[in-house]
């Protein structure tokens, strides 16, 4: 290049605006010398670059764990919840069958019954008593021959339908059972 060429550049630099320091980076200067101060420091002897390794593990699993806790909690929370709800519904009814009789629980027994006309074989009926000591069901066992008879089916519904029954009870509270009714020509035979 020749002189004049370099006097016109360097002329052409002198008035270009001068650069100016960002404002900040005084501050972002002190930071980093800061960490470096702080890195040396940390690994200045054994135990104080495990207290540091130590340290830097804790956060990063904390670090790790806050995104995930309150999802889990909610999936703990509601869970709970549901099965609190499901759970009576689980629940398996309690049927005794051939209890010992003891004074927790005791057997429906009849009350008051009306005249029935009885046939010449026994009538054997299963039937349901509320807590009320009222039938709410009745069946009859297969293979009895007077089943066939719709008058006496007829009589026996009207007269199940105002007996009365002293409920069955269960810790002394009124309870519903099933009760087996045998109604003989000279008696009736109630057995739960």
């Amino acid at each position: 290049m020749n002189p004049v060429d370099v006097g016109q550049v360097s002329q052409k630099l002198r008035a270009l605006p001068k650069p100016h320091a960002p404002s900040d980076l005084v501050d972002r200067l002190r930071v980093l010398a800061s960490r470096e101060a702080s890195r040396r420091r940390s690994r200045s002897s054994l135990p104080t670059l495990l207290t540091h390794l130590r340290s830097e593990l804790l956060l990063r699993i904390d670090n790790l764990m806050k995104p995930v806790a309150v999802p889990f909690a909610g999936g703990i929370i509601s869970a709970l919840l549901l099965f609190a709800a499901l759970a009576p519904s689980l629940a398996v009814p309690t049927v005794i069958v051939g209890d010992v009789p003891t004074n927790l629980s005791t057997q429906a027994t009849l009350a008051s019954s009306l005249s029935f006309q009885l046939s010449d074989e026994d009538i054997v009926v299963d039937v349901s008593i509320d807590e009320r000591g009222r039938i709410t069901d009745y069946t009859i066992p297969s293979g009895q021959a007077w089943a066939q008879d719709a008058n006496l089916v007829r009589s026996l519904e009207n007269t199940l339908l105002l007996t009365k029954f002293t409920p069955a009870t269960m810790f002394g509270q009124p309870a519903s059972g099933k009760t087996r009714i045998t109604l003989r020509r000279s008696q009736m035979e109630v057995r739960g």
